[in-house]
């Protein structure tokens, strides 16, 4: 039960990826006019580089609003914000700024109501992308029946340290799942970095609970339009290499999943969740079941080894390659993360809705470009 369904989902969702054709009516030459949103806070030594990546982007420039909402940076931020829009005077760009830090979701609503264009992307100043990505999220984003598209995660630092591995390992099992589900369907998990929305369809990025702007799916998901992730769209950043940052972020991003799934169950009860349930009941599974499943797998596992020390053997083995101990290490630690979000959620937590921001000594990318898995992307 904790090992074996969720495998056999992985794999059931990898035959969807590879093999189920899209259900979509794609459009080349869709070009909306569209508005980014950045917020930033503390950001000084990614955001040059971010914006030149958002100036450099295959679209048309006269269809295309940036839109950075800083939110009380106190290291120049703003100042390198405001000066790179005074020498980039052709480039539509507009520079918000909120004297208190409220949380993403609430920088993304005041840079919401700023935007003209038919369509919504968000993203994030460690986020660096492909200059076709807004051409490939606008083709799909043209069929009628679709409400959000999303990209993949790229981490560029990969092979640093046990921390970027294991979530390369994750990454490259989760992208699987995603992709399969929005083939069936629509996926309820979003990125935060690249995600294209039509303007139509959203009132507002949730500011009350969850801080972030991935819990929009359930919404749209209601409407009964599509939210998918599509592999040739694709971000890149540095990821967490020391564990104090990676545990911090991991743990925020559970409570939320698990907060929208709690709606998903009340939008279900009532009828209104248009959302298979071959896509509905593994979610639920997975992210809120078998965190809970595991605490009996290890008791028993523990229990067993100490009466059968021999059975130690192979759970050695295992550890001891290195390709299965990363696996082994990417899924104990994604379940533990999960565990740790339904406790804040018995506790009545509601600490999420401002990220706490770790700061990490800079990372040579290049050094560490490796990936340590093959990605659905490639």
């Amino acid at each position: 039960m904790y090992v074996g369904l969720p495998l056999l989902y992985i794999l059931w969702m990898r035959r969807a990826a590879l093999i189920r054709p899209w259900n979509i009516k794609t459009d080349e030459n869709y070009t909306p006019i569209l508005d980014v949103i950045l917020p930033t806070y503390n950001e000084k030594e990614a955001i040059l580089d971010k914006l030149q990546n958002l100036a450099s982007l295959d679209y048309p420039r006269d269809l295309m609003q940036i839109i950075v909402v800083d939110s009380g940076s106190t290291d120049g931020t703003l100042q390198l914000e405001r000066k790179f829009a005074e020498e980039n005077s052709t480039l539509r760009m507009v520079v918000i700024e909120e004297e208190k830090r409220t949380g993403k979701a609430s920088a993304l609503n005041l840079g919401l109501s700023r935007c003209v264009g038919e369509v919504v992307v968000t993203t994030d100043a460690g986020d660096q992308w492909d200059s076709i990505v807004l051409r490939s999220l606008m083709r799909y984003l043209a069929d009628p029946s679709v409400g959000a598209v999303a990209g993949v995660e790229q981490i560029l630092n990969a092979s640093q340290s046990s921390a970027t591995r294991s979530e390369v390992a994750y990454r490259g099992l989760h992208d699987y799942i995603r992709l399969g589900e929005s083939k069936i369907h629509s996926t309820l998990i979003l990125h935060g970095g690249l995600t294209a929305y039509k303007r139509g369809v959203i009132d507002r990025f949730d500011d009350k609970h969850t801080g972030n702007d991935e819990a929009v799916a359930v919404d749209l998901v209601a409407k009964g339009l599509r939210c998918i992730l599509i592999p040739e769209a694709k971000s890149r950043y540095n990821d967490y290499h020391n564990w104090g940052g990676k545990v911090s972020r991991k743990v925020t991003r559970a409570w939320a999943l698990i907060y929208t799934l709690g709606r998903c169950i009340r939008l279900a009860l009532k009828g209104k969740l248009k959302l298979p349930y071959s896509i509905f009941i593994p979610n639920l599974y997975l992210y809120l079941l078998n965190p809970l499943i595991g605490l009996f797998f290890y008791a028993f596992t523990i229990l067993t080894i100490l009466q059968y020390p021999v059975l130690l053997l192979p759970l050695v083995l295992l550890l001891i390659l290195k390709p299965t101990r990363t696996y082994i290490l990417a899924f104990v630690l994604h379940n533990a993360y999960l565990l740790l979000g339904i406790v804040d959620h018995l506790r009545g937590t509601k600490k999420h809705v401002v990220w706490k921001k770790v700061s990490e000594p800079n990372v040579n990318p290049e050094k560490h470009a490796s990936l340590f898995v093959k990605s659905v992307v490639e």
